[in-house]
Formats: structure tokens, C-alpha cells, sequence
């Protein structure tokens, strides 16, 4: 075993149950597959609730790192495999890195706020 292996052996001890990507810029980044299912869909429902996109949280940390992830595309999957309240648009953010809002209620678009009373109307 060489000094190599038991750099490797550490490392991995040291990141324990946590996964990684690569970023562009040749480092990787580390996260908790375990927590980051949860963090993408709280931020997915604080967007819905926000509505307008000027109205929105800011992305969380594990999205600004997949948009500099050198392969988006696997990097994403890898990570979020379905996210149904991702509210950017998956193509523009795994082809070109961009962070384009999407409408998060169907029929409208994303700069389209929906209405204030969503009740039923009465008979």
C-alpha cells in the first residue's frame, strides 16, 4: 500500500456517508445525498408559496454548486433524480447553467402570480 492509498482511505473516511460531483474548476463538492432531497423540495415549496420570482427565496447551496457541477446533466440526476417543485427549468439549467424560473402552478407562467382566493366558487 502506498501513501496515495492511505491519502484515499482517509479522505473517505473523513467525508464518512456524504456523495460528491465534480465542479468545473477541477474540485468536488461534497454533500448529504440523505438531506439534500429535503432541502430542494422546501426550497421548491418556499418558491410556490413566494409566487412571483422577484418574490423568491435565493437558490440554496446545492443548486449554485450544480450550476458550476462540470457534468450538470449526471450531476443533477445524481442528485435529484425527480424533483417535482424544481422551480427552474431543468434544460436551461442543465444545458447552459442558467437558473431560468419556471411556473410552479400549471397554466401559468412564471411571472404570473396566481390569484388570491383559490376556493371553489359556491353553488
Amino acid at each position: 500500500m502506498g501513501l496515495k492509498d492511505d491519502v484515499n482511505r482517509l479522505r473517505a473516511a473523513l467525508h464518512g456517508e456524504l456523495a460528491s460531483f465534480d465542479l468545473a474548476d477541477g474540485s468536488h463538492f461534497w454533500y448529504d445525498p440523505y438531506a439534500v432531497g429535503a432541502e430542494l423540495y422546501l426550497h421548491g415549496c418556499a418558491c410556490l408559496r413566494a409566487g412571483a420570482p422577484e418574490n423568491r427565496p435565493p437558490p440554496p447551496e446545492i443548486v449554485r454548486a450544480l450550476v458550476k457541477a462540470r457534468d450538470r446533466r449526471a450531476a443533477f440526476a445524481a442528485v435529484a433524480p425527480n424533483p417535482a417543485l424544481f422551480p427552474y427549468e431543468r434544460e436551461a439549467f442543465v444545458e447552459r447553467g442558467e437558473l431560468v424560473h419556471r411556473s410552479l402552478v400549471a397554466g401559468r407562467d412564471a411571472d404570473e402570480s396566481a390569484p388570491s382566493d383559490l376556493s371553489e366558487p359556491g353553488p
